[in-house]
């Protein structure tokens, strides 16, 4: 509304003379500039929010394609050293593998019940029920397509099973 069309309300409504001045003069007085941030703080919480949630999926994104791919072998219990040895040379022979490591049936049992059982339930296995889940950790690069290195290294003679290690995990 603007100052002619209050004017015109103020004499069109009968009211004493001081009531219609203090109306005229406090409806078209200039008001007070708010701060810069209550102007604009309405597009700045949409701006913050934007960035928040391009930030957020952006590191996303980057965590997920710089997260390092990670393999276990495990191959037939019945196989000599000198065949597991074999295998260790050709896995990290395929490309796309970067590391190559061989975890023994020891090693794999002292991960386990460290990660998964108490010091007495541990002492009550008399063996190691995992003396035959000996493997190889692959670490696959970046660039490699996982799911061909892992049919490559499902053909080689003696390899049972080939596992991603978040799947071991669940």
């Amino acid at each position: 509304m603007n100052k002619t069309d209050m004017l015109q309300i103020k004499n069109a409504i009968a009211m004493p003379a001081g009531l219609a001045d203090t109306l005229t003069q406090n409806c078209t007085a200039h008001r007070t500039k708010h701060p810069f941030y209550a102007r604009y703080s309405k597009t700045a919480a949409v701006l913050i929010a934007t960035f928040a949630i391009l930030i957020s999926g952006t590191t996303s994104f980057a965590y997920n394609i710089y997260q390092e791919k990670n393999l276990a072998v495990f191959m037939e219990s019945d196989l000599s050293r000198a065949e597991i040895d074999r295998i260790g040379e050709q896995l990290s022979q395929i490309p796309g593998i970067s590391s190559c490591h061989f975890l023994s049936g020891d090693e794999a049992w002292g991960e386990f019940s460290s990660t998964y059982l108490d010091a007495e339930l541990t002492a009550a296995f008399a063996e190691n029920p995992l003396a035959d889940s000996f493997n190889y950790r692959l670490s696959v690069r970046l660039d490699a397509d996982t799911e061909k290195v892992r049919e490559e290294i499902a053909q080689l003679a003696g390899v049972r099973l080939v596992q991603n290690l978040e799947e071991l995990k669940k």
